[in-house]
């Protein structure tokens, strides 16, 4: 921020300044964020800049209540459509089908996943984080099969990419499902891949990701006991990349 003061540059401040949002959110304090990323929706806003301020948005947006994000995103949205930005569009329109996903509503969660994907393929963009926001989606909407499909494809997508993060984010989804089957020791296994990922990402879980990560896990300890699923996830935390996506996408077995 430092040279853009010196320099006088708006567009370059407000970049920082959600830069600086950014990396507090992904640290996992996205309170000591929210600051910085209100900072720069502001100076976007009075630069009146349709590319500018979208990405403000998408950090700050990420630092608040879902319940309250709705006209958020709208404006940012309705700046990518002036705009014509593809890119931006597909990141905010997955990033709002989450908040709805968060807030329980599950047909604006939809709408906003299927516009990503439509933004998405108009730039020929493969977006990992919309499969696994949709995953997320058909799981709530009790439609296994698909979610399973949609977090395969996320993490496929996560592995070409070298995507850490997002693959993180599939292999929880495809944990929680394999519980959901009754699975429960691949389930317990998944969870150690999962785990794995994220921690080569140094970043904590989002929110509404741990709850379901945290009630998976609880069933799996009902129906193992401490001991089995420890012994499973530890299992799955050790497991090679190859091997982690081997288990993940129903090549192998667990130990």
């Amino acid at each position: 921020m430092q040279v853009a003061r010196e320099l006088g540059d708006e567009r370059l401040h407000s970049r920082a300044l959600g830069a600086l949002c950014a990396t507090h959110f992904f640290a996992g304090d996205a309170e000591a964020g929210r600051p910085f990323g209100q900072e720069a929706v502001e100076r976007a806003r009075r630069l009146g800049d349709d590319v500018e301020l979208p990405w403000s948005l998408v950090g700050y947006l990420m630092t608040i209540d879902p319940a309250r994000s709705g006209p958020l995103y709208a404006e940012a949205i309705a700046c990518t459509e002036r705009s014509g930005d593809h890119l931006t569009s597909s990141v905010l329109r997955s990033n709002a089908g989450g908040a709805a996903l968060a807030t329980g509503d599950l047909p604006a969660a939809r709408a906003h996943l299927e516009a990503a994907a439509q933004a998405a393929q108009q730039i020929g963009y493969e977006h990992a984080g919309g499969q696994a926001n949709l995953g997320d989606v058909l799981r709530a909407e009790r439609d296994l099969g698909g979610a399973r499909s949609a977090f395969e494809a996320a993490l496929r997508i996560g592995r070409r990419n070298g995507d850490n993060w997002h693959m993180a984010y599939a292999v929880l989804g495809l944990a929680c499902l394999s519980g959901d089957a009754g699975g429960w020791d691949r389930a317990a296994a998944l969870h150690g891949v999962a785990q794995a990922f994220q921690d080569r990402t140094g970043n904590s879980w989002q929110e509404f990701a741990a709850r379901d990560r945290r009630d998976s896990l609880d069933q799996a300890r009902v129906h193992l006991g401490e001991e089995q699923l420890e012994r499973a996830y530890a299992q799955g935390l050790a497991l090679s990349l190859e091997k982690a996506l081997d288990l993940a996408l129903g090549k192998t077995g667990p130990a």
